[in-house]
């Protein structure tokens, strides 16, 4: 406000003296260019002259401001940042309406005057692997690596997934191994490194990995879970006893295995049946009839019966006693009602096995009972019935590779 005053005041004293001249004398000025010359009153050739100055001034401040307050260089900036921007955008759009081809053409050649030029990389190159032209999404890769070093960890995880889709499973573990200790704690690289363990069949490797999945929550708990019940799983159908270990010592290796399994998992009936034929494997008979009795009571499941069917126990006559008393509540269980002519057929009850595995047939006629029922009427000396369960029971699995 005071500025303002200031600068009022001077403009009426400026006003004031300006007057005075003209009151004593008008004068004039005399412009002359060569045979051309003006006449103009003083007061004209003032204001002239001040509008002369206030228009060259702008005139200057605004060249300055084109030039050097970023006026043109700032408008063409932003003008050609937009249009990047636009690039960017509308390749990110054909990635995700899956047009592969253009997505990665376009989001390359915007990258570098883009303002995200390690996102246009990063899905150039992907939209390049999804559109299987992998020779091309290295090149971008390791054009981001070289262009951006601080985008190198992300690139070389690409990388591992691109070696996984090409299935250069070898030099994937290699890279990411040495990403991983480098970066123990990155959830995309545990992600990649435990999957492509997976892949290959490494079920110790990928076991291992199970505590920094859980600790560093790269996965939900459901996926975790899942995980674990392939991981175990697998460890058990494809566990192979050291043969230069006594039966002892493999059994010892087999229950180090066994407690490794969470004890949730160790209640799971496709868990259980694997861990059941190890047990065979390794002759621990003593703990398989106890196991399949107690997960049978709590989980009826057509695999661990049939396992139960065919284990050689030391007491069969107890086994059958066991089998029977789930008559009461699976009386029609096919699978049950096999098992039980099994075992009676091994203690000699050839009757009462041609019973349960005539009732087992009627139920569902599968080769597998048929075979066991001629059998068993073979050895009573029924040689007429017995073929003609020999040829249902082929007649049967003829059918059932058919479907």
């Amino acid at each position: 406000m005071r500025k303002l005053l200031i600068i009022f005041v001077l403009a009426l004293l400026a006003g004031a003296g300006l007057i005075g001249l003209l009151e004593q004398g008008s004068g004039y000025v005399l412009v002359s260019f060569g045979d051309t010359s003006i006449e103009m009153t003083l007061l004209v050739g003032v204001m002239i002259y001040v509008l002369l100055t206030c228009f060259l001034l702008w005139l200057l401040l605004t060249i300055r401001w084109l030039s050097v307050a970023g006026g043109i260089r700032h408008w063409w900036s932003s003008r050609r940042s937009a249009k990047q921007r636009s690039k960017t955008a509308q390749g990110l759009l054909l990635y995700a309406d899956q047009d592969w081809q253009k997505a990665s053409l376009l989001l390359s050649q915007s990258a570098d005057h883009s303002s995200m030029p390690v996102v246009n990389l990063i899905f150039a190159a992907r939209a390049a692997a999804d559109n299987n032209e992998l020779n091309k999404a290295r090149q971008l890769l390791q054009r981001l690596k070289i262009t951006y070093p601080k985008a190198k960890l992300l690139a070389d995880k690409l990388l591992a997934e691109l070696l996984i889709v090409e299935e250069k499973l070898d030099e994937a573990v290699q890279l990411l191994e040495s990403l991983h200790r480098k970066n123990p704690s990155d959830p995309g690289i545990l992600r990649l490194l435990v999957d492509t363990y997976f892949l290959r069949g490494d079920w110790t490797l990928a076991q291992k990995m199970l505590g920094d999945i859980k600790h560093y929550s790269v996965l939900n708990k459901r996926a975790i879970e899942l995980l674990e019940l392939d991981i175990y799983t697998s460890l058990l159908a494809e566990f192979v006893a050291d043969p230069e270990f006594t039966e002892q010592e493999q059994q010892a290796q087999l229950a180090e295995l066994w407690e490794l399994l969470p004890k949730s998992l160790r209640k799971v009936p496709e868990v259980i049946v694997h861990y059941a034929d190890a047990l065979t494997m390794v002759n621990g008979m003593d703990k398989l009839q106890p196991l399949l009795t107690k997960a049978l009571n709590s989980h009826w499941h057509s695999d661990l019966v049939d396992r139960f069917g065919v284990l050689q126990a030391p007491k069969p006559e107890k086994q059958l006693a066991t089998g029977e008393k789930w008559l009461s509540s699976h009386a029609e269980d096919p699978e049950l009602l096999l098992a039980l002519g099994r075992i009676c057929r091994r203690l000699g009850f050839m009757g009462k096995a041609r019973d349960y595995l005539t009732s087992a047939v009627n139920i569902d006629p599968s080769p597998q009972t048929y075979l066991e029922l001629a059998e068993v009427l073979e050895t009573m000396g029924e040689t007429q019935a017995s073929a003609d369960m020999y040829r249902e029971g082929l007649q049967a699995g003829l059918a059932a590779e058919d479907c």
